[in-house]
């Protein structure tokens, strides 16, 4: 079924979102932007919803006004091509206005009076390509690229321009290694992985191996280091901070600086527990555990009930585990949550607001252009 539509905004994943007015259905449409005027089809899909569904653009007939021409050329509609940069067709202002609308919105959705709310404009990135300082890429063996949105395949590569140089040549010694029967697909999976980040040389280059989490972009991770590091020089009540979600000890770095009396870094994956340990900080004493289990606070209470200051950077998930985690941490002043997904972070905070905290900071910072995504700063008091 073809239908003519407007883009009218977005979706929480960056889609834009067309009505069709011949059976009042909404469509989300890859490529897309608020403003786009076309011809839009609608395809197959699954989409567990009755009220959305998914088309593509057949022809855009009224461009949005803040449209502009990709500069990479593997920015496509057509099936396979890239999608890992699908903003890239519009105007990096908009980009970030978007950004903001994204944060608010899951907010009114998680509870708040976002008009409560000071949320300020977006701290922009220095560098709108050669920013990235790590990836990963999928290879059958044959071809090697990331992976298409639209068709779950992969979509072949020559180059990437949002990577900074050192992971550019990277990508290009792992191309000049094509074809390659090593890193062929097996049965049971259609690619094998690559990663890449500008602390590897290029004989580390090896399918299937996980590389240390870091943050993917270095000036805005100094950036947030900064914000981190200011807010713990003017709390007069740190105390004994716990920083959950440690990692390799990006965040921990600053808090070992500060003034705080100990430290309780807390991760699941070993590799980065050793590699925090190898970097001798002060004050710091680790602890590995699962902090998605059921049982989590109360299996770290007894280190952490007396803490007056935490630090959460998690993955994509959030905090996930609520039950029981003010009982574990009785003695709590101040939180400070870094987070990479604006949904799970305002579940959270709703969380933390009905247990009677309140945001007395919220800062939004974008890591990667021409992306949906965006990183969220914020500070949480008691009462």
């Amino acid at each position: 079924m073809k239908f003519n539509g407007t883009i009218t905004h977005l979706s929480q994943k960056g889609l834009g979102v067309v009505k069709n007015d011949q059976n009042n259905m909404s469509y989300f449409v890859y490529g897309t932007w608020p403003g786009d005027v076309g011809e839009f089809e609608v395809i197959d899909k699954p989409l567990n919803n009755k009220k959305f569904a998914y088309a593509k653009l057949i022809a855009l007939t009224h461009p949005s006004a803040q449209r502009q021409t990709p500069i990479c050329s593997y920015v496509d509609l057509e099936e396979n091509s890239c999608t890992g940069c699908s903003w890239m067709i519009a105007d990096y202002t908009s980009q970030l206005e978007q950004k903001r609308n994204r944060f608010v919105y899951a907010m009114k959705r998680a509870g708040f009076d976002t008009t409560q709310l000071s949320i300020g404009p977006i701290h922009p990135a220095p560098h709108l390509y050669g920013y990235r300082n790590r990836c990963q890429v999928k290879t059958d063996g044959e071809k090697l690229g990331f992976v298409s949105e639209n068709t779950h395949q992969i979509a072949p590569i020559n180059d990437c321009i949002v990577l900074n140089e050192h992971c550019r040549n990277l990508l290009k010694t792992a191309l000049q290694q094509l074809p390659n029967d090593v890193w062929q697909a097996d049965s049971d999976h259609d690619w094998q992985f690559i990663e890449l980040d500008d602390d590897m040389q290029a004989d580390e280059i090896h399918i299937n191996q996980k590389r240390s989490f870091k943050q993917g972009n270095t000036a805005q991770n100094e950036w947030m280091q900064a914000w981190l590091r200011e807010k713990l020089a003017h709390n007069p009540y740190l105390g004994k901070v716990v920083e959950l979600f440690c990692g390799s000890g990006n965040f921990t770095e600053i808090i070992a600086e500060s003034n705080c009396t100990s430290i309780v870094a807390c991760e699941s994956e070993h590799h980065a527990i050793q590699a925090l340990k190898a970097r001798n900080f002060a004050k710091v004493a680790t602890q590995i555990v699962d902090l998605f289990s059921s049982s989590t606070w109360s299996n770290i209470r007894r280190n952490v009930f007396d803490a007056e200051t935490l630090v959460i950077d998690p993955p994509r998930a959030g905090l996930k585990k609520h039950h029981g985690f003010f009982a574990s941490f009785a003695t709590l002043r101040t939180i400070y949550y870094i987070s990479c997904n604006p949904e799970t972070f305002a579940r959270d905070a709703w969380f933390f607001n009905q247990n009677g905290w309140s945001i007395t900071d919220i800062q939004l910072v974008d890591l990667f252009p021409h992306t949906p995504h965006i990183e969220a700063l914020a500070e949480f008091r008691r009462g």
